[in-house]
């Protein structure tokens, strides 16, 4: 337990052995915060135990908790805490919520036992009161997802894949308790930089599949810089993981346009997305201001379909914000001349790049969604298309 000299509120944390925060995590929140922490570390595959060794901790807190933060079955276990809560003011952190965590085994019973009431109840369908926070460091299952966006006083927040479940705990909390947000860095598009070694006026900005940055976003934006070309990918995943509008992305993107031109010195934008990105672009470009239109040489769009949503979807959740529109009214609005759709073989008589409302340049590669992986190959015909829409230095 951490030593609040002043104490203005308390926290308990549930957390198994591997994913526990460290001694200088939680002094430095509890000295932040003016907060008494606890930090109680769940013994394995035992539902009766961890529930008593969770209300054991709660009791030690010598005060009611006002946060409660969880991970893995913690994350259930804050869930069902909220629930039990009469205080409007009370939070509850669960990262790394998994409905398969409602229950872990049961201990074994003799024929005339009862199971504990933890182990065989399922999960509250709502907390009537306080605030719950559902944190992921990848994209959760879609019953997972959506049992989170049926409730009406709960958050979510997707951070990196990298980011391991103990530092998104410790990130959140310090959002709650302290305010600070430095992953954000101001910006409203969750982005990740990926410089070139080489200093040039022209940034591609890569908007994800709806996977979050990695895999071919990620491998082919590495191959790019290698070669001398500077991206900053756009996580989608985490950004579109509630709904925004066409409008919303445009005055986003041109945000982060306008800071790049700050940080960077760019002159020169690239648009691509792939995937869930390529389906969004092209009505984006089509709110930017005409200014920063002007500053595109070139829309590549990677695995195009014929209809996107602005919502990352989850099977079983249905939020008519999130709902699919046709991309081809938005794809025809484009100038022909900076559109480059490329798509693979395997996808031709559904792609977006085959539809009879598409613009510009159709590209067929060998392969399918992913282009056989061969993401060497795809970072280089990227850049030559790129290069083959710059304007010539007198013409700039």
């Amino acid at each position: 337990m951490t030593p609040a000299t002043s104490i203005k509120t308390r926290i308990a944390l549930a957390v198994t052995a591997e994913e526990m925060l460290t001694d200088k995590q939680l002094l430095a929140i509890s000295k932040d915060a003016s907060a008494r922490i606890i930090q109680v570390v769940l013994p394995k595959d035992d539902c009766v135990l961890q529930q008593k060794t969770f209300q054991e901790a709660l009791a030690k807190l010598d005060g009611p908790a006002k946060v409660v933060g969880g991970i893995g079955p913690g994350a259930t276990l804050a869930w069902r805490w909220l629930a039990e809560q009469t205080d409007d003011k009370v939070q509850a952190i669960s990262v790394g919520f998994a409905l398969e965590h409602v229950s872990n085994p049961p201990p074994v019973l003799e024929e005339d036992e009862k199971p504990p009431q933890i182990c065989d109840v399922p999960l509250p369908q709502k907390a009537p009161h306080g605030h719950w926070l559902a944190a992921w460091n990848d994209a959760p299952d879609d019953p997972s997802a959506a049992f989170v966006r049926d409730q009406t006083n709960a958050d979510t927040s997707i951070s990196d894949y990298d980011i391991n479940l103990p530092q998104v705990l410790n990130n959140e909390l310090r959002k709650i308790l302290v305010g600070t947000d430095k992953a954000k860095g101001g910006l409203a598009i969750p982005m990740v930089e990926v410089p070139a070694s080489q200093a040039r006026d022209t940034v591609t900005l890569f908007l994800s599949g709806d996977g979050g940055w990695r895999d071919l976003d990620r491998d082919v934006a590495d191959e790019m810089a290698k070669l001398g070309y500077p991206v900053v990918g756009i996580d989608t995943l985490r950004y579109y993981w509630q709904h925004k509008s066409p409008e919303q992305s445009a005055l986003d993107l041109a945000e982060l346009m306008q800071h790049y031109r700050q940080v960077w010195g760019t002159k020169r934008f690239i648009l691509t997305g792939y995937s869930f990105g390529a389906d969004v672009l092209p009505a984006i470009y089509n709110r930017l201001p005409a200014t920063e239109q002007q500053r595109v040489d070139a829309i590549i769009l990677l695995a195009f379909a014929r209809t996107g949503s602005f919502e990352i979807e989850v099977e079983g959740w249905l939020g008519n914000a999130g709902t699919e529109a046709a991309t081809g009214p938005e794809m025809a609005k484009l100038p022909p001349e900076k559109v480059v759709c490329i798509y693979g073989v395997e996808e031709a008589g559904e792609s977006g790049c085959t539809d009879k409302s598409a613009v510009g340049e159709a590209i067929k590669l060998p392969g399918g969604h992913h282009f056989d992986e061969n993401y060497p190959a795809l970072a280089k015909r990227l850049i030559d298309e790129i290069n083959k829409r710059q304007p010539k230095p007198a013409d700039q």
